[in-house]
């Protein structure tokens, strides 16, 4: 159902802050973000509540999370590892794409770890004879649909969100 107003808005966020949180998931340690520095380095791990404000609300502000940390991977080797340690230790995750939906499927419910994949972003190659495109999970469409274009093809799928 699509909320329009701001007191439906709240509504919404109340009633996802009211979710009860598993108790199977591990809480988030200072070792953890530690680890995910190993990972990812210093510059790919948010932790600053300002800079979080981002990754913890959707683009029309009707949901917000209260994620402590958002990682921001560069390849799929580093989303590997941060998922097999999340998932030795318990930790539960959220992957964000453009945080542009419109059901806020992408913004955590707790305080789950946020896996943006913003950094992968990259065209990696593209074969005109068999109208192939491979590219990184991070790929925003219109720039695909751009890059397509200049060389007569288009992207086969269209989304209402832009940017």
């Amino acid at each position: 159902r699509f909320l329009s107003s701001s007191s439906a808005a709240a509504k919404a966020v109340s009633e996802r802050s009211s979710t009860v949180r598993a108790p199977s998931f591990a809480e988030l340690t200072s070792q953890d973000v530690e680890f995910f520095k190993t990972i990812v380095g210093e510059r790919d791990v948010v932790t600053d509540v300002e800079d979080l404000q981002v990754f913890n609300t959707d683009w029309m502000g009707k949901f917000q999370g209260r994620s402590s940390i958002a990682l921001t991977p560069r390849c799929t080797d580093e989303v590997s590892r941060i998922l097999k340690y999340c998932n030795e230790k318990n930790l539960a995750i959220v992957p964000q794409g453009g945080n542009t939906g419109l059901v806020g499927g992408s913004i955590p419910v707790h305080d789950e770890v946020i896996i943006s994949t913003k950094n992968m972003n990259k065209i990696v190659s593209l074969d005109n004879k068999n109208q192939v495109l491979i590219c990184e999970a991070g790929c925003i469409l219109q720039a695909l649909d751009t890059h397509l274009k200049e060389h007569g093809f288009m992207m086969p799928l269209d989304v209402g969100s832009q940017g």
